[in-house]
């Protein structure tokens, strides 16, 4: 019997940060005896980088992570070059906008199929039936184009792969820096144990399978990546991507969270050595689960409060309540760990009594980094079921609009899309940058202990604080403008306001981050002597590095 012959495949996919969806994939193919390269790409700047590589390699088939739906267009523009320059390499797209719209994206002449909910089998099954000639109804989730022109849709496997044989994720053998210092994401689970939010298409990707919607890497298995990262590569920062890092109960929780740090230290990883960040919902916090979390070196939580207000949060479906909510910020300040949100408080049912209650909720927690905006359509999800339904949608594939039932909220939310959101806005970049800073903060707080670290620490909260502040006048002074006519120049006013404001703390907050990396580059050096109380009151010190 002859062996099989393997393939040579370039991923492709958005890697602001390395793309575990993709880098999975390449893991199996490569461990499959497949060649793999990963070219990533997040704006057209980067299309050249993909090409060359397509240049180079000479791949037998493109895949191309479409995640995000609103890169799409990009992606099936840069699908296109890649035919004009290749036009008989294979090209497969996947991911959850491909899983729901394959029969839009294989209108496209470009794309030749499309792999729907998990690849990892259907990559590699895919990659030999090309290679050898076989047949393509063999390959699971896959939809592709027939002879005649019609869509051939395969099975669908129904159950989540078995997470604790996948091979680790492929990674660059230099980790990226974050915040400081080196940096891995991980993910410990896929799914979500709620999956009924309505902006959100994770309930629907997992739908076809059957049992739970979530499953679950072991505690092991998870420590054992960590300690690959940590040892080999000296990653020290840790983010974990997971839907929800925590379990429906505190009893799983915590039983989990013990596993983990047990099998950490088997692993010999130093917990005083490495630092996490993570995604949870409010509703999974208490006392005991938060020790552990400390005891892991968690410094961020990005708490999924999502709106300020019991009405919101059950027309969003998050089965939280403000109680929940406020009692996790009380124990996330208690333990002085990061915590950052996001508010969705438009969405289909928003009312202006809701959006009062979240502007109230964002003043009463100023001293935290947080967003706001608008619930999106997702293909797939709840909410794009729901703005069909009720006649709202507007705009054009892929990138939907709709409008909000009530006026008023509506038009604030059309004042807040020409202020806050408008193009060239300095603002969505500036939540960003103010996010990463107060992570970071409460990063040098357990890295590098001291007067100095305390004193970065004040700065960015402050730094923080005031630009909240900034920004809850402004949604007040749009808030105002819902009962006026004639607005227009009151809504260039406030867009030359923040021009000017949003320009001063962008660009404290670079500077601050500037004198953070000092701080840790230096205070690295004073450890590895073992003088860091030295640099840490010294005021001689702090005078040369301007700390």
């Amino acid at each position: 019997m002859n062996e099989q012959k393997k393939g040579r495949i370039l991923l492709v996919g958005a890697e602001d940060e390395e793309n575990l969806a993709i880098r999975y994939l390449g893991a199996e193919l490569i461990r499959n005896k497949n060649q793999v390269k990963i070219a990533g790409c997040s704006d057209y700047q980067r299309f050249k980088n993909v090409l060359d590589e397509l240049e180079t390699f000479k791949p037998d088939m493109v895949a191309v992570s479409m995640a995000f739906q609103s890169m799409a267009i990009m992606f099936l523009d840069l699908i296109r070059e890649i035919k004009h320059v290749k036009p008989e390499v294979h090209i497969t797209v996947g991911g959850h906008f491909p899983t729901f719209e394959y029969e839009k994206i294989l209108k496209y002449d470009t794309v030749d199929s499309v792999i729907r909910f998990e690849g990892e089998e259907a990559i590699s099954t895919l990659i030999d039936a090309m290679i050898n000639g076989e047949n393509l109804r063999n390959v699971p989730n896959l939809v592709y184009k027939s002879p005649d022109g019609s869509l051939q849709e395969n099975f669908l496997l129904n159950e989540f792969p078995d997470l604790e044989k996948l091979a680790f994720p492929v990674r660059e053998d230099n980790p990226q820096i974050r915040l400081g210092e080196k940096f891995s994401t991980l993910v410990s689970s896929r799914g979500c144990f709620h999956s009924r939010c309505i902006y959100c298409c994770i309930g629907a990707f997992h739908k076809p399978k059957t049992g739970p919607p979530y499953a679950l890497r072991t505690p092991e298995n998870v420590a054992q990546e960590m300690s690959e990262l940590y040892t080999e590569k000296n990653v020290r920062l840790f983010q974990f991507h997971d839907d929800n890092f925590l379990l429906p109960s505190t009893k799983s929780s915590y039983d989990r969270l013990n596993s983990l740090k047990k099998s950490l230290l088997k692993e010999k990883v130093n917990l005083d050595d490495i630092a996490l960040l993570i995604k949870t919902r409010p509703d999974g916090l208490t006392e005991e689960i938060m020790v552990l979390l400390e005891e892991l070196g968690t410094v961020g939580v990005f708490l999924g409060v999502e709106n300020a207000s019991d009405s919101g949060l059950k027309s969003l479906k998050r089965a939280a309540t403000m109680e929940d909510v406020n009692n996790s910020l009380q124990l996330l300040k208690k333990f002085d760990i990061g915590v950052t949100f996001n508010l969705l408080m438009f969405h289909p049912r928003a009312t202006l009594d809701e959006i009062n209650e979240n502007i109230y909720f964002m003043n009463k927690n100023k001293d935290m980094a947080f967003d706001f905006g608008r619930a999106e359509i997702v293909a797939g999800s709840p909410l794009e079921r729901l703005v069909k339904r009720k006649g709202l949608l507007r705009g054009e594939w892929p990138h939907w609009d709709y409008r909000i039932q009530d006026d008023a909220t509506e038009k604030m939310f059309r004042i807040n899309a020409i202020t806050f959101y408008r193009e060239n806005s300095s603002y969505p970049e500036l939540s960003h940058k103010l996010i990463a800073l107060s992570y970071r903060a409460e990063l040098l707080q357990r890295f590098y202990p001291g007067r100095k670290a305390r004193k970065l620490k004040k700065e960015a909260f402050n730094l923080i604080q005031n630009c909240n502040e900034f920004t809850l006048d402004c949604l007040l002074d749009i808030y105002h403008m819902v009962p006026e006519t004639g607005i227009e120049k009151n809504i260039e006013l406030l867009n030359h306001k923040m021009d000017h404001n949003y320009g001063v703390y962008s660009k404290k907050s670079g500077e601050l981050a500037d004198r953070m990396w000092r701080f840790q580059l230096v205070s690295k050096k004073f450890q590895e002597h073992g003088v860091d109380d030295y640099f840490q009151d010294s005021r001689t010190m702090g005078k040369i590095f301007r700390i």
